[in-house]
């Protein structure tokens, strides 16, 4: 008797549970529909429009142009040019900056200059012989410095000279 009194409240609570979900789904539906997103709308995409190539001149535009070369066929008789040197030297090949005077060799009437290049070279040098990448022309040579003039393209088809020096590095 005493299961049936504790199963009797359980029964009618489980009897109770028993709800109706109609409303619920009703409830979601009504929702559903009744929903309004608050959505900026995007912006209308960006329409690239390529230009047209049109060639103006015979040049390849994806090459570098090159400066000296154009200079020197523009020409002008009255100002000072350089002598054209095909063959670079074994030390034209180099920028200035990366050459280093390790020493001299000689006597007081011919001094060589020693100079360490960027590839583990030590190639002696003297007056009238050419170095770097402005066509410098070796000077003088002394014990602790070599004097150059380098050669540079003024913009208007001239050249001019500036003076320039390696000097001697002691480690």
């Amino acid at each position: 008797m005493r299961i049936l009194l504790l199963l009797l409240p359980l029964g009618l609570l489980l009897m109770g549970c028993q709800a109706n979900t109609d409303s619920v789904e009703q409830f979601i539906a009504k929702t559903h529909t009744n929903a309004k997103a608050k959505v900026k709308p995007l912006a209308a995409p960006y329409l690239f429009v390529a230009e047209s190539f049109v060639m103006t001149s015979k040049r390849v535009p994806f090459l570098r142009p090159k400066p000296e070369l154009l200079l020197a066929k523009q020409t002008d008789s009255s100002c000072w040019q350089p002598p054209i040197n095909p063959q670079p030297t074994a030390l034209e090949i180099f920028p200035l900056e990366q050459l280093v005077m390790k020493g001299v060799i000689g006597h007081q009437r011919q001094l060589w200059g020693l100079i360490y290049t960027p590839k583990g070279e030590l190639v002696r040098i003297k007056p009238g012989q050419f170095v770097g990448l402005n066509r410098g022309k070796v000077i003088k040579v002394t014990n602790d410095v070599i004097e150059i003039e380098e050669t540079l393209p003024d913009g208007k088809g001239c050249w001019l000279t500036r003076p320039a020096k390696l000097a001697l590095v002691q480690h």
